[in-house]
């Protein structure tokens, strides 16, 4: 589990206690962030609490660049919302890898973002994505690897 707040460990707590073997998450990947940026994360949430979201998608080269693991499954999210208060814990179901020119259409709808379409999808990535590509060693963002996770609510 990754250093969480009080405030996060009292949310996650509160999922434990809901959770009949607690003692089998004990040694669980656990991380607390908005979804996206703090500016869009009550949008996302709400996709998340509708049932339109289901996944999301970063580039790899990001993660390494970072130093961090990369995500995979059984890890949880404390999802934050824009006042940095946790509203959502998901659970990593499935993990996808795919270059960025090669996502499919199912993770454009998975993502729940937008009208859907893959055209959606790749045009909103690659304004997030962009301006980071030097910094991640990416020269062709067609190329870079995208990893999707597909996720479950669990506890709100």
């Amino acid at each position: 589990m990754k250093k969480l707040t009080n405030m996060e460990l009292n949310f996650w707590n509160s999922y434990l206690d809901t959770v009949p073997d607690k003692e089998s998450l004990q040694d669980v990947f656990v991380e607390a962030m908005p979804a996206g940026n703090f500016q869009i994360t009550d949008n996302l949430i709400e996709l998340y609490f509708a049932g339109k979201k289901i996944a999301g998608s970063s580039l790899v080269e990001d993660f390494a660049s970072a130093g961090d693991p990369l995500p995979k499954v059984g890890n949880f999210w404390i999802v934050l919302a824009s006042d940095k208060k946790p509203k959502l814990i998901l659970k990593t179901k499935k993990i996808e890898i795919h270059k960025f020119a090669e996502v499919p259409q199912y993770v454009a709808t998975a993502e729940g973002e937008g009208d859907l379409s893959l055209d959606y999808w790749k045009r909103e990535h690659a304004k997030i994505y962009e301006p980071h590509l030097a910094n991640w060693g990416i020269k062709d963002l067609n190329q870079a690897n995208v990893i999707t996770e597909f996720f479950e609510l669990v506890f709100s």
